[in-house]
């Protein structure tokens, strides 16, 4: 329930994330750094060009070709395209145990 657009709120997520507070003020003064703006308008276009329509889109890149997934419910998937074994965010709730 807060907005995302302020520099507070990014603060109360990052903290609550786990992140110390210190280095979550580092983080989201970075959010004005040139670098970081090019960075993502890079990123954004990447996306754009797979074909990216929401978030999260996940691009895999797997023997040289591009997978792309929409969704946070899509690990499970990531995880079998790249010969990995999905546990679930926690691992006694994983589906595929």
């Amino acid at each position: 329930d807060l907005d995302i657009t302020k520099s507070d709120s990014l603060l109360v997520a990052a903290t609550s994330g786990g992140i110390s507070a210190e280095k979550a003020q580092k983080l989201v003064e970075r959010i004005k750094d040139k670098d970081v703006k090019d960075k993502l308008k890079a990123r954004t276009e990447t996306a754009l060009t797979h074909g990216a329509f929401g978030a999260p889109t996940i691009l895999v890149h797997v023997d040289g070709k591009a997978h792309m997934f929409f969704g946070s419910d899509r690990m499970h998937l990531i995880a079998h395209l790249m010969g990995e074994k999905y546990e679930g965010p926690l691992n006694e709730l994983s589906a595929l145990k």
